[in-house]
């Protein structure tokens, strides 16, 4: 008896499924095509409104990740550099924040993540028209410079502010590359 129970649950929510979307049709008769969504989102430039903009829908999440070009990360651990590529196919400039701000104290052990080289391999192979990048308490060694420097051929600007792990020959690879 329980079985059937759930199974008319089942047909219910189906139904009610099937209901929504007929709705949902009622009040958005037609759509924007993409193109025009992606003109007019040129004008948004505020990235928490450009961010309430991709809750819409997914077609409007979808335009506005693809009109993107800058985009800032304030949690490194938030989301992985995958997805940041998948999300977003043409951005220009990357701000990005990893370890909390305690770390500058000392309260977070040395070794403790926020390390920028698999970001930097995932934006080597997605992003050749990178143009800046900010970092902010993040781990970066001299390979990972040397890697933004081989690798983005339009790189015009790097700032790292309060980041461990690199030294001077890193920096003299950025200059040696990058105009």
């Amino acid at each position: 008896m329980v079985f059937s129970v759930e199974s008319g649950n089942r047909k219910e929510e189906q139904e009610q499924e099937e209901e929504d979307e007929e709705k949902e049709e009622e009040v958005m008769p037609f759509t924007f095509p993409d193109e025009v969504l992606e003109h007019v989102l040129v004008f948004v430039t505020c990235h928490r409104d450009r961010n309430a903009v991709s809750l819409v829908c997914k077609a409007w999440c979808k335009t506005e990740g693809w009109s993107r070009r800058k985009v800032f990360i304030g949690n490194c651990y938030a989301l992985s550099p995958e997805v940041l590529v998948r999300r977003f196919p043409n951005i220009t400039s990357v701000i990005m924040k990893g370890r909390p701000r305690f770390a500058d104290f000392g309260f977070v052990p040395a070794n403790w993540g926020a390390y920028i080289f698999p970001w930097i391999q995932a934006m080597a192979t997605h992003y050749p028209c990178l143009q800046e990048l900010r970092l902010k308490r993040m781990i970066v060694n001299d390979a990972s410079l040397a890697k933004i420097a081989q690798s983005f051929s339009s790189f015009r600007s790097l700032s790292l502010t309060s980041c461990i792990g690199f030294s001077t020959d890193g920096l003299a690879e950025i200059t040696r590359h990058c105009r």
